[in-house]
């Protein structure tokens, strides 16, 4: 079964436009064979199951993985599974020097399944079967999202410190969530379940400064907000952001800035 949608003319975005998307529910058996390709650029995404390509060598593309084709490659794949597959694919025009975003063409790329694509395929498609004012450009929009998204999975994949990178997200999100909360980096640490020194040494190589540096950055950001748009008192600014000393926040605003706080308040208030 198969669920798809076109597009009725080739409005595009940044030379890119989208002929066609679908979603694939692929029993055993199932077998495409386009021995000179199409004439237009394919991006193949596995959503559940698995699917041997016949590229240089047979290969099986398991949960998580993609393939893209240029014009007229080959494109020769069966699904050998008992169980359903689930597929999404997107056809679309590019110029012919387009770079596939860093990705080799007619290549394997594996990466951990992701719903934020899949959901991204599904706008896509109903993007396409809708047919809202300027669809063909907000397709165009998504697909340039999953790919940048592919190309950060695959980054992430490939990078020693990629495996950390999620973890540190979710300390810089708390960080702006909760700036003004002092937890210490054995608490951060925690959060991460990691060492202190471990996660002290992964946050700095990935943001290049400390955590508490960074937290810092954040603090005085909104403490510039509350300098300008508010007429609370420099220690109600210093206790809002987080800071227990308002010496210490008066000093560190200055060596960040070149300027107090007071100074600034005046300047651009």
């Amino acid at each position: 079964m198969i669920f798809n949608a076109y597009q009725d003319n080739d409005t595009d975005l940044f030379g890119i436009s989208i002929v066609s998307g679908g979603h694939i529910f692929a029993p055993k058996g199932r077998t495409i064979s386009r021995p000179n390709g199409r004439a237009d650029y394919l991006l193949f995404y596995v959503a559940k199951g698995s699917e041997h390509f016949y590229l240089e060598r047979e290969v099986e593309l398991t949960e998580g993985a993609f393939v893209i084709f240029r014009p007229f490659e080959k494109q020769v794949h069966i699904q050998r599974s008992q169980k359903v597959s689930e597929f999404y694919y997107v056809h679309f025009r590019a110029n012919e020097d387009f770079d596939l975003f860093g990705f080799a063409s007619s290549t394997a790329y594996f990466n951990k399944p992701s719903a934020k694509i899949t959901d991204l395929f599904e706008e896509i498609i109903n993007e396409l079967q809708t047919k809202q004012p300027f669809y063909e450009k907000i397709c165009s929009s998504k697909l340039f999202n999953i790919l940048f998204l592919l190309r950060r999975k695959c980054e992430k994949a490939t990078n020693p410190l990629g495996r950390h990178t999620d973890k540190v997200s979710y300390i810089i999100q708390n960080m702006n969530k909760e700036y003004n909360e002092n937890y210490s980096l054995e608490d951060y640490a925690k959060m991460c379940c990691m060492s202190k020194y471990h996660f002290l040494r992964v946050f700095k190589d990935i943001t290049g400064c400390s955590p508490i540096e960074y937290r810092n950055s954040i603090r005085l950001e909104h403490a510039k907000e509350l300098l300008c748009d508010t007429d609370n008192t420099i220690n109600e600014i210093c206790e809002a952001v987080g800071y227990t000393s308002n010496a210490y926040f008066c000093n560190t605003f200055k060596e960040k800035y070149n300027i107090s706080p007071n100074r600034y308040r005046k300047k651009y208030k």
